[in-house]
């Protein structure tokens, strides 16, 4: 560790390692779980990332450290979109179907922050396991038209374990038993529920008053000190904002750091894979071009590979690596299929006095009545509902702006009554699509990249499964803001065609199971086709649930990585991670 921190420009950790045993693509909740794995395991790992690192120190083995480069700044994270992908210059294309052409859009489509760490900086650290049914969704729902569903090759007891390391890795705080529709649990989570946000406990009162359930919701805003990490401080603004604290549990302040302190990790940031090199049967990853942070054509290579680029372009990269044939690892015709989203609908509540957007951690509570069980002839399966408000002061006052008759003194009045913001509560249902193989991701055949590098095109189109359960609890979620006191509620125009999806929850493309036939990884998640690749990020869900897959996309990676150093006791691999986290 004595070369610790790293001197050298664009990369952190151990500049000396020259072998490796793990080349690992990209470093968000996938691949910074398994980095965590593979380096206490005694391996050595190098993570390409195509992001910047937004972390002063992570690598610096002095307490306190690291430094974020983030801060309560609209305009840097929301306006200007400071770790967002930049789509003037990456673009992704889209189209319900093919019979729309080539393309309807051209620009953003789901596009998640490429930094060190990934898309975990900029969400609000919601993070609940899967129920156990959902690893079985093929047995409990069975045949449904122009639906692909299908069973987990694992259950939610086998990943039980994973789940308790990794919300122990990243500090979940939370309360065992408090959502009745969750699955056992092994033990309650590692911290308790922080304060909840105004918003969230008048919305949870209308919804006791209706019957409904509502509880904390586990997340990784620290509510008090934990492993190094300040508690949270409750700014309000975590949803699409890196912590200025490191008191949000993401890969890079959590799981990477400790990888990075073992000096057997090196982690090379703004550097773009365009290639996965197999040997000339396509069995075997012989190694990965990429870009350089100067733009130049670089290599790296190692004995096993880690795909984890996330769920659109993981499956882009494959097809990227084989332009004149089906794909790497692409034999059953499977790769960029059954791409799913979270189908979400808005319950939106008028309320006469402000809900305090700007005191709390974006998301503090919710319910999961709506989530329900398989085949309730009563009530269709929903998702999850997150209690939330507006806390972008800046975005709401350029909406003002915008109006005709929004100057002078009366635009002061507007900002400070704030209507569109103070007084507005929201209830999001996080519903779940049903795997379609017509949704997917190709290769669009004409808008490229600003490395000339075909862009991918997303082919998608909600199914009757979602939106039926988007109109029936549509009108549930109005219900619930009228027993909390709201003046009024409605709920947003729904889907109406040629509309790009906006949830960051993308999952599918490259899924797990059993066939080889109908997958593109195992259980273990290891390619069918080739026998030195894995994919460890949230392209290899089968079915998405309708709760938030941060942790269980953790929690497979760790699986994953645990069964790479011990295929017979990864449970074991995992308990060892305990030792060196800090109470």
């Amino acid at each position: 560790m004595s070369n610790l921190p790293s001197r050298v420009p664009n990369v952190l950790g151990n500049t000396s390692l020259a072998h490796f045993d793990v080349v690992i693509i990209g470093s968000g909740p996938g691949g910074g779980s398994a980095v965590r794995v593979l380096a206490d395991a005694g391996l050595t790992v190098c993570i390409l990332e195509a992001g910047n690192n937004y972390f002063l120190g992570l690598d610096d083995p002095r307490p306190g450290f690291p430094i974020p480069l983030f801060s309560s700044d609209e305009l840097k994270l929301s306006t200007r979109g400071l770790v967002s992908q930049q789509t003037r210059v990456e673009p992704r294309t889209f189209r319900e179907s093919v019979a729309q052409g080539k393309r309807t859009y051209v620009g953003e489509v789901n596009n998640l922050p490429k930094a060190v760490g990934g898309g975990q900086i900029h969400a609000d650290g919601k993070t609940p396991r899967f129920n156990d049914f959902d690893f079985r969704m093929r047995s409990e729902l069975g045949d449904m038209p122009d639906a692909d569903w299908a069973d987990w090759p694992l259950t939610y007891d086998e990943l039980e374990p994973f789940y308790a390391a990794a919300e122990h890795e990243v500090g979940v705080s939370g309360r065992a038993g408090a959502n009745p529709f969750e699955s056992p649990r092994s033990a309650d989570y590692p911290l308790p529920p922080g304060p909840d946000m105004y918003v969230g406990a008048l919305i949870g009162e209308g919804a006791r008053k209706l019957g409904y359930t509502p509880f904390p919701y586990p997340g990784v805003n620290l509510s008090r000190a934990y492993d190094g990490r300040p508690a949270c401080n409750d700014c309000g603004l975590c949803s699409f904002y890196g912590c200025p604290t490191n008191a949000k549990g993401t890969p890079a302040v959590t799981t990477i750091r400790k990888a990075l302190l073992t000096g057997r990790v090196q982690l090379r940031y703004n550097c773009i894979v365009t290639r996965i090199v197999t040997n000339a049967v396509g069995n075997e990853v012989t190694g990965l071009q990429y870009l350089d942070p100067a733009g130049q054509p670089a290599t790296v290579s190692g004995d096993r590979y880690i795909l984890a680029a996330g769920g659109i372009e993981s499956a882009r990269l494959c097809l990227l690596s084989d332009r004149d044939g089906p794909g790497v690892g692409n034999s059953s015709d499977r790769v960029g299929r059954c791409l799913m989203y979270h189908f979400q609908t808005l319950g939106i509540g008028i309320y006469r006095q402000s809900l305090h957007g700007e005191r709390g951690r974006s998301v503090a509570s919710g319910m999961a009545d709506f989530r329900g069980v398989p085949n309730d002839p009563d009530h269709p399966l929903g998702g999850v509902i997150e209690f939330g408000t507006n806390s972008e002061k800046i975005s709401e006052a350029k909406n003002y702006v915008h109006s005709l008759f929004a100057r002078g003194r009366f635009l002061k009045k507007l900002l400070r009554a704030s209507p569109f913001g103070a007084h507005i509560g929201v209830m999001t249902l996080q519903g779940e699509d049903a795997p379609q193989l017509t949704n997917r991701v190709d290769l669009d055949p004409d808008v490229k990249d600003i490395h000339g590098q075909p862009a991918a095109r997303i082919t998608y189109q909600p199914h009757a499964f979602e939106l039926s359960a988007s109109r029936y609890y549509g009108e549930r979620m109005i219900d619930i803001h009228g027993a909390a006191g709201a003046q009024f509620a409605f709920v947003p125009p729904r889907y109406d065609g040629n509309v790009t999806p906006t949830t960051r929850h993308v999952m599918g493309a490259m899924r797990m199971g059993s066939d080889p036939r109908t997958s593109v990884v195992d259980r273990l998640q290891r390619f069918h086709d080739i026998g030195n690749l894995w994919c460890i990020d949230g392209s290899v869900l089968p079915t998405g649930s309708g709760y938030n897959p941060t942790l269980t996309i953790e929690a497979l990676a760790l699986r994953a990585a645990a069964a790479m150093v011990d295929s017979t006791r990864p449970e074991a691999v995992v308990a060892r991670l305990a030792v060196s986290r800090r109470p």
